[in-house]
């Protein structure tokens, strides 16, 4: 929590002290001419532009800050909007964001969402409340960024109404946040209810946690998700099943001892589970200590890599760390596919080989889980003190 809390007020701080203010070459891009941007002191609050005659010659604003508080899958979407001098959009562009880097990508190629913006003033995108009935759709793989972007640009519209002007999110409980709560019911069900006529249901529960929860879903625990809502905030409206189900699966093994989502929900867990089965017995390979031993330490420093990320703002996406991006299979780069790949292919000789030598989010997960003896300090509580250190030194260094 300390941690979490270290890189949450870094963050706060980079968003009111070293803020990216909008440049005269970023709006090049759609207007060439650009020389100079002037800030508008009106209740749009953005930036006139001036080409190099001193002519008025367009109009740019961001969403950010105004619209932090409308977040995506990971956090809030900074967008740019670009105006000609008769007021109408030439063009929108995605400045930063903390969603997964392949959602913002399939976001700003798809050009028929992009582009939908084009043409409209500042009033008829404020006045829209519809936005199907605009023909601006989400982005199909990128629904929650496409959907902050599109609520973004509407609040940030609606800004020049004045002061009672709202941010548009209201807690949404879609299907998918039902079956995300479904699959956390059924994860508690099998681990904490031992009966046989209970656990002869797994195999059709972990059949469905494969199906629906990965490959439907793909709304697996990854450093990318946690680490973009420490970052900005819980995005409580856009998912709320996720948000609950997120917080059960941290509190469970604190509060019961019981590694509920790695044991019992997780998909890429089932999935080497079952190569364990599959394959022949004279396959299975036995590491000696010491390979074990530093193959432990591989999620240990994946978490050091997060926090420097983090603090660092390093241009490394977090989800190609980790496999489960590759579960979205339309918007998975190539490094999350390979380390899906590779670790599927190690647990068919190594059983569980990625959960034991390559989870950061599962050691993250057993950090938490509550110890049989309290009153000892183990070597997790001593790997624990260094990240702490770590985290404080890098907000103090930073600051």
């Amino acid at each position: 929590m300390i941690i979490a809390w270290l890189i949450r007020d870094h963050h706060t701080r980079l968003r009111v002290q070293g803020d990216r203010p909008i440049t005269a070459y970023e709006v090049t891009v759609f207007l060439p001419d650009t020389h100079k941007l002037k800030p508008d002191v009106g209740p749009r609050a953005g930036l006139f532009i001036f080409d190099k005659s001193g002519e008025k010659i367009g109009y740019a604003a961001r969403t950010m800050p105004h619209a932090k508080e409308i977040t995506g899958y990971s956090g809030p979407t900074d967008g740019l909007i670009v105006f000609d001098a008769q007021d109408k959009v030439l063009g929108v562009k995605i400045r930063d964001s903390y969603d997964t880097p392949s959602h913002v990508e399939d976001v700003t190629l798809d050009l028929l969402f992009m582009e939908s913006w084009n043409g409209r003033t500042w009033e008829e995108i404020a006045a829209i409340t519809d936005f199907g009935a605009a023909n601006i759709y989400a982005v199909s793989g990128a629904t929650r960024t496409s959907d902050a972007l599109v609520e973004s640009i509407s609040f940030r519209t609606q800004m020049a109404k004045g002061p009672n002007a709202t941010v548009g999110q209201k807690v949404k409980f879609r299907w998918q946040d039902f079956v995300l709560i479904g699959v956390l019911l059924g994860g508690c069900i099998f681990a904490f209810w031992k009966s046989k006529r209970v656990q002869k249901f797994r195999l059709p529960y972990s059949v469905l946690s494969v199906g629906v929860f990965g490959i439907l879903l793909g709304d697996l625990l990854a450093q990318s998700l946690l680490i973009g809502w420490i970052e900005s905030r819980v995005p409580w409206e856009a998912t709320p099943g996720l948000v609950i189900f997120a917080a059960a699966m941290f509190a469970l093994p604190f509060f019961t001892k019981q590694p509920v989502y790695c044991q019992f929900v997780c998909p890429h867990g089932i999935l080497q589970r079952w190569l364990m089965k599959l394959r022949p017995a004279k396959w299975m390979t036995k590491l000696n200590p010491d390979i074990k031993w530093l193959g432990r330490l591989i999620p240990v420093f994946l978490l050091l890599l997060v926090l420097l990320v983090s603090f660092f703002r390093l241009p490394i996406g977090l989800a190609g760390i980790e496999p489960f991006d590759a579960w979205l299979i339309k918007s998975a780069g190539i490094a999350t596919i390979v380390v899906f790949g590779v670790g599927l292919l190690l647990a068919f000789f190594i059983p569980m080989a990625y959960c034991k030598y390559g989870c950061p989010t599962g050691l993250l997960l057993e950090f938490i889980r509550r110890r049989s003896a309290p009153n000892s300090f183990q070597r997790k509580d001593w790997v624990g003190l260094v990240f702490l250190i770590s985290a404080i030194a890098l907000h103090t260094l930073l600051k």
